[in-house]
């Protein structure tokens, strides 16, 4: 419920994936579990994730990776405005459509700041993207702002450049996170600009650490090419990762299942009614 209460209040930014509807269906037998499904604006691009995993071990471009940056930046922007963290940035929560628009996806883990302090004080997100600050320890409570959602965005834009985030072959990585030196490209063939980028959303001092606001601002996504060309570069890439053959898994609904639903929308409108269509005929809701 507090995941729907966050898409239906950030849905509407252009960098943050559309919500159509949620659609629960009660156990239909003591033995069966109850079913909530939530519909998304379809993002035929795939994931971040996927983009980087089927681009055969190779770095993406630096102006590709400027570029999600930026239109993360956007989202994230709008997101602390409204006082509130996603906690969980990462190359799986980032979506591309088929005309390579960034949106942010998965607000699991997302909560409202305090009103008074403008804090979280609990630990949620994914191990190798968590800022140290996000971090528990033993003893110690837990207090930190959105700048956690700037280290996440720092460590995804190494996983752009080298294809897996720091200490991807390491477990359990907290210690690591919390006592070593902020991680750094392994490569010294990346621009100054985007080294300073890093560095900016990387400084283990939140207070240190680049606002959203702030990071917009950044030379590293200033002085990008046109916007028009970045994505229709991204765009034929797209197409060329997907005549590689598809992944299985895909979970196709039924008639008579959605037949069961409960609409938790108020009214339904013309994307509800064409997202609803999309599931009766088994396409994948992202």
């Amino acid at each position: 419920m507090r995941e729907l209460k966050f898409l239906q209040q950030f849905g509407g930014h252009k960098n943050i994936a559309s919500y159509y509807g949620a659609y629960y269906r009660a156990p239909l037998t003591e033995c069966s579990s109850e079913l909530l499904e939530i519909v998304l604006e379809y993002c035929g691009g795939g994931s971040l994730d996927n983009l980087i995993s089927k681009t055969n071990g190779q770095s993406l471009k630096e102006t590709w990776i400027g570029y999600v940056c930026k239109e993360v930046l956007k989202g994230l922007n709008h997101i602390h405005k409204n006082r509130a963290v996603h906690r969980d940035i990462k190359s799986l929560n980032i979506m591309l459509t088929e005309t390579a628009k960034v949106k942010i996806i998965d607000f699991g883990n997302s909560w409202d700041l305090d009103p008074q302090t403008g804090l979280c004080y609990e630990a949620e997100g994914t191990a190798h993207w968590m800022a140290p600050e996000a971090i528990r320890q033993k003893g110690q409570r837990l207090a930190y702002d959105t700048k956690c959602d700037i280290w996440s965005l720092g460590i995804t834009a190494i996983e752009m450049a080298e294809g897996k985030p720091p200490y991807a072959d390491q477990y359990p990585v907290e210690h690591l996170i919390r006592e070593a030196q902020p991680p750094k490209l392994q490569s010294n063939r990346w621009s100054q600009r985007f080294v300073s980028f890093l560095e900016s959303c990387l400084k283990k001092d939140p207070s240190e650490r680049g606002s959203a606001e702030e990071l917009l601002q950044h030379p590293f996504v200033t002085q990008l090419p046109p916007k028009k060309i970045i994505k229709v570069e991204i765009e034929e890439h797209l197409r060329t990762l997907q005549n590689l053959p598809a992944k299985k898994g895909v979970t196709l609904w039924t008639l008579k299942q959605l037949r069961h639903a409960c609409d938790f929308c108020a009214q339904t409108s013309a994307e509800q009614e064409a997202a609803l269509q999309m599931a009766l005929e088994g396409f994948s809701c992202y």
